[in-house]
């Protein structure tokens, strides 16, 4: 086997398991006393990456992974507290783990110097982990002495009994807290435990991949409590050709079997008595170490006594209905509070099978040729209305039909939570947090609200400018927030909804909110407009003066903020989605910033319209309404054209003029105008004529055009004619032509 095909799927799942752990370890932080459900989470996405890593060969990366788990397995059998100072040595390692993996995705072995971290994570299993050491349950030696402790407890079962700090990683029937709860709680839901000799063929060359593959597989179908040789031993080739694995499933025995038996290279796979299977295990530990203690060996006779009376005893009489519920909440379950991909990716055998990963550019070309498609379609049904033929007029009512269902699932298939974007900010808040002093509740709703990959790909920038905004200007220090009458831990909410064809994303806080006097003053001072000209604007007018290039509301340049770069940016990169963003500040109340996105940006509705002879596309989302207006009704304001709209002002920009058209304007007595909304602006297109409504396929203009002012991209008509597209963001803000 070339490890090599598999490097895709590596790094796919290890970046899933990675955002995981970043996840539960941020739930572990929140609630340390209650800690159950985030750590077997932590310890189950741990182990996997282990495994992972050791089968490709990335030796440091295994390493580090089970010197992780061993601090893991103390802090879940209460050895060790979960404090700040463990949970930064565990983030610490998630950092490196990232950074090994995005260098084994440029062709790297994944090597990085990991030495002082294993040192901190020997430390915290040595007790140092951060309080004060009356405080601390110290642990007396590294993972490997305690392991030698708890067989010398076992060998002393009523010493251990009447010691309470003995209550540790083993118990004086053999069996650890965790595996005892495991089986009490598989009982519990009506599973029944099976031990399954597994054995490989002799001419198995990667018996360690093997085993990981039966084991992933029976973690698919149920519950791995034991195995024999240990999870460890397998992933090091540390067994002969078989091992025993103790699975709890409510799977028959044949469906267990037939999910072993689906791994290549498996030569068989047999049921064995609970009993005769501990002794076939002590058997097997003592042709592997013959110096091995008698203990050991006792304990796996002790587990398969413990198994075989757990799984005796009936299963509480109870609905069959409350068994998924009952599963769901109970600490044990797999993947208890993993993020939506990670659970569904282990959720069952017909679930796995049911689903494939696809490459993206497999994606892109797959839009790409319905997007040509779109374009033939539309040429179509221009001939057949040109030439009135009734019978390729029916015919093309019918592709079309066809072609927009497969155009809406094309769609479908691109489409991605915002879920794999907002899982990157709980981490970078909390840190930002933690380097700034300040103590804030990060909020995120609507995280399964889809959309295209292509739109995600390029949202997580302006959203990392956004919090990092909201964190460092927007909330106060905890005694600034008391003195302001506020509660010392502030709020941040990240939040994602569908309206229409539409996503909206809210950015906001309950800070101190933008002072509109203050940005007046800015601007003035760096002489981005004159005092005349901001005296006359509107305080939201003047909030919105955030978005200039160059305007920084920070007192000090540090190397989060102050720099004068970030906001400009984000409307920059939101413009070039066909998006928009708008701000709402009440000062000592915090900020909101609205993002509303296209669900797509291959195939978009517009309206064409038509300049000086030319037909150009504006999107239709970000249109209000079209007017005829009388010329001699529009009004010049502060020097540029306007017209009143239902009591509102609203700013007039000719297409010709901001596209610089050559050819002079119709003289005729109305104006066909577009109203279209930027931000919380309104403006309106002056155009020549209205031709339509029509779905267009956003083709991007080529690089050596360099920047065209006002132009987002171009399609192609049903007639084959090329049309432009209208940047509605660039045509200008309250009459202000950009640059």
């Amino acid at each position: 086997m070339e490890m090599q095909e598999y490097l895709g799927l590596f790094l796919d799942e290890s970046r899933e398991n990675l955002q995981s752990l970043n996840a539960s370890l941020l739930d572990l932080e929140r609630a340390p006393e209650d800690p159950s459900e985030a750590l077997n989470t932590i310890f189950r996405v741990a182990h996997s990456l282990k495994g992972m890593s050791a089968t490709m060969g990335f030796d440091r990366m295994a390493g580090l992974t089970h010197r992780m788990e061993e601090v893991l397995s103390s802090l879940r059998d209460g050895n060790a507290p979960i404090t700040t100072h463990v949970t930064d040595v565990l983030f610490a390692c998630l950092d490196t783990l990232e950074g090994m993996v995005e260098n084994v995705s440029e062709g790297g072995d994944g090597a990085a110097d990991t030495s002082q971290l294993l040192e901190r994570l020997s430390a915290i299993l040595n007790g140092e982990t951060g309080e004060a050491p009356a405080a601390a349950p110290v642990a007396a030696a590294p993972a490997e002495a305690v392991a030698e402790e708890a067989v010398a407890e076992e060998a002393a079962p009523a010493a251990a009994a009447d010691d309470p700090a003995a209550d540790g990683a083993t118990g004086a029937d053999g069996l650890s807290d965790y595996e005892r709860m495991m089986m009490t709680e598989a009982a519990s839901r009506g599973l029944t435990v099976y031990a399954m000799r597994v054995t490989l063929e002799e001419a198995c060359m990667l018996k360690a991949a093997r085993s990981y593959m039966v084991v992933q597989n029976v973690e698919n179908i149920g519950e791995l409590i034991k195995s024999d040789p240990s999870t460890e031993d397998l992933e090091r080739e540390a067994f002969d050709m078989s091992f025993v694995l103790w699975i709890a499933s409510d799977k028959s025995e044949d469906e267990v079997r037939d999910a072993i038996l689906n791994v290549s290279e498996v030569a068989s796979c047999d049921r064995l008595e609970l009993d005769a299977a501990a002794e076939a295990d002590d058997d097997e530990a003592a042709e592997a170490d013959d110096d091995a203690p008698a203990e050991d060996k006792a304990e796996e006779r002790v587990l398969a006594e413990a198994a075989a009376t757990v799984v005796a005893e009936p299963a509480p009489a109870a609905p069959a209905a409350p068994a998924a519920p009952a599963a769901a909440e109970a600490p044990t379950a797999p993947a208890a509070k993993a993020p939506a991909k990670a659970a569904e990716a282990g959720t069952g055998r017909n679930k796995a099978a049911t689903t494939v990963r696809v490459g993206t550019d497999r994606l892109d070309s797959l839009m790409n040729l319905m997007g040509e498609m779109v374009i033939h379609r539309t040429r179509l049904q221009q001939l057949s209305s040109d030439h009135e033929l009734g019978d390729l007029r029916q015919a093309v009512e019918e592709m079309t039909r066809v072609t927009n269902d497969l155009q809406s699932l094309i769609m479908q298939v691109r489409m991605m939570a915002v879920e794999a974007v907002f899982m990157r900010f709980p981490r970078m808040v909390r840190d930002l947090a933690n380097s700034l002093g300040k103590q804030l509740e990060l909020v995120i709703t609507g995280e399964d609200t889809e959309l295209d990959r292509t739109v995600i790909d390029e949202l997580g920038d302006p959203l990392v400018h956004m919090l990092r905004n909201a964190v460092d200007h927007g909330l106060e220090t905890p005694d600034e927030r008391v003195a302001a009458g506020k509660e010392p831990t502030g709020t941040v909410r990240l939040s994602a909804r569908h309206e229409g064809n539409s996503v909206v994303i809210e950015v906001s806080e309950d800070g101190r909110g933008i002072d509109p006097n203050r940005l007046r003053d800015l601007v003035v001072e760096k002489g981005l407009m004159t005092r005349a000209e901001v005296e006359m604007l509107s305080d939201q007018e003047a909030v919105e003066l955030i978005f200039l290039p160059g305007l920084s509301t920070a007192k000090v340049a540090t190397d989060i903020s102050g720099r004068g770069v970030g906001m400009d940016a984000v409307r920059a990169k939101i413009s070039g989605l066909n998006g928009t963003v708008e701000i709402k500040s009440v000062l000592g109340s915090g900020s909101t910033f609205t993002i509303r996105l296209p669900l797509t940006l291959a195939i978009i509705q517009a309206l064409l319209v038509r300049a000086a002879g030319d037909v150009y596309a504006l999107p239709l989302e970000a249109i209000e309404e079209t007017v005829v207006v009388q010329r001699e009704d529009t009004r010049p304001v502060d020097g540029s054209p306007c017209m009143v709209l239902r009591d509102h002002i609203v700013p007039l920009v000719s297409l010709r003029d901001r596209l610089r058209i050559a050819g002079g304007e119709d003289d005729e007595g109305v104006m066909s105008v577009v109203v279209v909304r930027n931000g919380n602006t309104r403006l309106g297109v002056v155009v020549d004529d209205l031709v339509g409504q029509q779905d267009i396929v956003i083709k991007h203009l080529p690089e050596y055009l360099g920047e065209v002012i006002a132009v987002a991209g171009a399609t192609i008509l049903g007639d084959g004619s090329v049309a432009l597209i209208v940047d509605v963001g660039a045509l200008g803000h309250r009459g202000r032509v950009a640059a």
